[in-house]
């Protein structure tokens, strides 16, 4: 599965982006208001007219793992 990093254009895009996806699917929360989503998510975004910028796209194990590494650094 491809996951892409997002960041929405405004404030006002970004709660709304993010209810909207959470409705429907696992969003991971980055730090700086980015999110990890499935590459697939992007059609709903689209659907809905919320204007978002891909800041990277990777695998989902890059991801997951990438996460673990910052959790466990943080302890």
């Amino acid at each position: 599965m491809r996951m892409v990093r997002v960041k929405f254009k405004d404030s006002k895009n970004d709660a709304v982006g993010f209810l909207e996806l959470s409705k429907r699917l696992r969003v991971i929360c980055l730090p700086d208001d980015t999110y990890e989503i499935p590459s697939s998510a992007l059609a709903v975004l689209d659907t809905l007219n919320i204007a978002y910028t891909v800041v990277d796209t990777e695998g989902f194990d890059n991801a997951i793992r990438k996460i673990r590494t910052t959790a466990s650094a943080n302890i």
